[in-house]
């Protein structure tokens, strides 16, 4: 039986990965990072729009600029993709090789880690710049906690991309619930995985059907909810099943992952259709409403997109295909392996940059997304070496003491 595998977090682990070779099944992802900085610089590139009047003003129309940059936000999308897979996997590749899963205990205090203590300082620093109003003692318990989503006078406000690190908490606690409710029962591997496939459909189904429905009552806020954003960490979650049960066997998978693993350009190419797809839904500009259908065909459309340009750094041999070097490009590594604190500081580097009295006054689209993300990535960085790195090494030496000390008989990890 092969062991579990020990839980991938870029983060901690950016050291160089080994190829995977044609047959044995990726069990490693290093074009991850790669993929994290362009949703990152993605992300920053459609607020600059917004800054800029490029999604909002004369650009603003179906033969312009306006509507290309009015859906980078799928970048997020994107990144709720990678969670899905990258959390979910060590505990589904568990469940089918009948290994030990992985401690909950120490998967949240790693997670809690990972996100807190960088968005802290962010939103301490970012208020004394900006001077943001937080509100009473409650509105700053409610910023600092990342539960500001669910209350309409603080949806949007203190670093306002933080909604999304609100969502991906709410993920982070509801994953083991899930774990503890599907990721069970016996049978043969491939009984196993169709409950998985089952249970995730049913996931998947849940966010669109609740994004529908916050449309068509007209809701103002629940967007940034993780019940209107369950089916991208869904398809995360079945990408993961697909990888772990391809290890399980120890054969590469077959079919359209099989497909997309060795023909990532292709990948890419429908990803690009997709997108181009989005964009002839004419979604409105600003604050103006969609309708029912615009708003869950942009979410399915995003949900694709997100899984064609995953799913090559899963499946198939990383080492082949340009857009894999591409995203092994060492600057762009670099760039993912900061991207928490690029996405963290862009927004408050981009309003100070947006004052009239700043360097590139009035800026343009380009000025501002170039210097937005040379900045923000310096501030990044700091970010990385000051606080990110230093934390997440001293999680992970303390899981490898608490490993080194169990005796051999008694395994650290919780039964299966």
């Amino acid at each position: 039986m092969p062991p579990a595998p020990q839980p991938y977090d870029a983060a901690i682990d950016a050291g160089p990965t080994s190829a995977a070779s044609t047959v044995v099944p990726t069990t490693r992802f290093p074009t991850f990072e790669g993929l994290r900085a362009l949703c990152a610089f993605g992300v920053l590139a459609y607020h600059a729009g917004t800054f800029t009047g490029v999604t909002w003003g004369r650009d603003a129309s179906i033969g312009g600029l306006g509507p290309w940059v009015q859906h980078l936000n799928v970048g997020v999308s994107i990144f709720f993709v990678l969670s899905g897979f990258l959390l979910f996997r060590p505990f589904v590749h568990a469940h089918l090789s009948d290994a030990p899963r992985p401690p909950i205990r120490s998967y949240l205090w790693r997670r809690m880690v990972r996100i807190y203590p960088a968005y802290w300082a962010a939103l301490f620093l970012s208020t004394l710049i900006l001077d943001l109003n937080l509100g009473d003692w409650w509105g700053h318990v409610r910023f600092y906690s990342l539960i500001q989503i669910y209350w309409g006078d603080t949806v949007l406000g203190g670093l306002v991309q933080a909604w999304t690190l609100a969502t991906e908490v709410s993920f982070y606690l509801f994953l083991p619930v899930w774990v503890l409710v599907v990721c069970r029962g016996g049978g043969t591997t491939a009984q196993r995985v169709r409950r998985q496939y089952a249970g995730l459909a049913v996931l998947y189904g849940t966010g669109i059907v609740v994004r529908g429905l916050l449309r068509a009552g007209d809701h103002s806020i629940g967007y940034g909810t993780l019940a209107a954003n369950c089916d991208l960490f869904a398809i995360g979650m079945a990408l993961a099943v697909a990888s772990a049960a391809a290890q399980v066997r120890d054969r590469a998978p077959g079919g359209l992952a099989r497909t997309l693993g060795e023909q990532p350009g292709i990948a890419w190419i429908a990803a690009a259709c997709c997108y181009a797809g989005v964009i002839s839904l004419r979604y409105p500009y600003g604050f103006d409403p969609p309708t029912v259908s615009q708003e869950v065909l942009r979410e399915v459309l995003f949900g694709f997109i997100a899984a064609l340009v995953v799913a090559p750094g899963v499946f198939g041999p990383q080492d082949r295909g340009v857009v894999r070097r591409v995203l092994r490009w060492r600057p762009l590594v670099a760039a993912g392996i900061v991207s928490y604190g690029i996405y963290l500081w862009h927004l408050t580097v981009m309003i100070e940059l947006d004052e009239p009295g700043s360097f590139i006054a009035p800026p343009s689209f380009a000025s501002l997304t170039l210097w937005t993300a040379v900045i923000a990535t310096a501030i990044a960085a700091v970010s990385w070496f000051a606080i990110e790195r230093p934390l997440l090494r001293r999680v992970r030496r303390g899981r490898r003491s608490l490993q080194s000390e169990a005796p051999p008989a008694a395994p650290s990890v919780e039964p299966g």
